[in-house]
C-alpha cells in the first residue's frame, strides 16, 4: 500500500462511531482480510507504544463496496 500524506488517516474510534461497531469487530474484520489493513504507527512488534490508523479512503471504497440489501444481486 502506497501512503500519500495528504490522505486523511482515521482513529478507530471514528470508523467505530461511523459504522456502529465495537473495536474487537473491526479488529476480527481484519483478521479475516474483510476490511482495510490500518496503517501501524510506531513499533510494530506487539510494543503498547504504536497506534493504528486507517486510511480513510480505503474505509470510504470498502464501505461503498458493501451489499445494500435485497436489490443489490
Amino acid at each position: 500500500m502506497t501512503f500519500h500524506s495528504e490522505e486523511k488517516l482515521m482513529k478507530i474510534v471514528e470508523i467505530t462511531d461511523w459504522l456502529n461497531v465495537s473495536k474487537s469487530t473491526i479488529y476480527k474484520w481484519v483478521k479475516e482480510g474483510t476490511f482495510p489493513k490500518p496503517i501501524i504507527l510506531g513499533e510494530e512488534t506487539g510494543s503498547k507504544n504504536n497506534t493504528s490508523r486507517w486510511v480513510e479512503a480505503e474505509v470510504v471504497e470498502w464501505l461503498a463496496s458493501r451489499p445494500r440489501g435485497k436489490n443489490d444481486e
